[in-house]
């Protein structure tokens, strides 16, 4: 499973271009050490394995990872949500426990299930990175992870301009 952190596009006018949306996206892995011997390694090898997400990981992964890149890519000042669907691992997050932590520039919004908010991220960027993601052959967690990153960073978005027409 991954985690990904994405805002709307907008123009940065310190940096005097389009924000291109994206932030990063993280797995949830963890290395444990093999139980067996195969014919690919001996026991006791170290191997990446996807992460069971509970509460006590998700919330450790929003506060480690996911609060400090926003901190680093938007603009100082500025009020950011943090939209998250209402899975029962995510309802752990809420604003006064990011402000209990000194940082008070992240409000968390939970979403309804099946929201329309989310069917843009999910039909638009994750179907977008898999299509690119599937192009590769991963035959194992970590190629599988690189796959996943290289897709996130070719992975373009359109922004329209004043001289695009845009059809509903």
């Amino acid at each position: 499973m991954f985690l990904a952190a994405v805002a709307r596009p907008r123009y940065d006018p310190h940096k005097k271009q389009m924000f291109d949306c994206k932030i990063v996206i993280w797995p949830f892995v963890e290395e444990e050490a093999a139980v067996r011997s195969s014919k690919n390694r001996p026991k006791g090898t170290l191997e990446l394995t996807f992460q069971s997400v509970n509460a006590d990981v998700y919330q450790d992964m929003v506060m480690d990872e996911v609060v400090p890149a926003i901190q680093v890519k938007m603009p100082r000042g500025v009020v950011v949500k943090l939209q998250q669907d209402n899975a029962s691992p995510h309802r752990c997050m809420t604003t006064e426990l990011i402000a209990r932590h000194g940082v008070d520039s992240i409000e968390v919004a939970n979403q309804p299930p099946n929201s329309p908010d989310f069917n843009v991220l999910d039909l638009g960027f994750f179907n977008s990175i898999q299509s690119l993601q599937q192009q590769k052959v991963a035959r194992s967690i970590g190629e599988l992870i690189a796959a996943v990153e290289e897709a996130k960073y070719l992975q373009s978005w359109h922004f329209p301009s004043q001289n695009d027409r845009l059809v509903h």
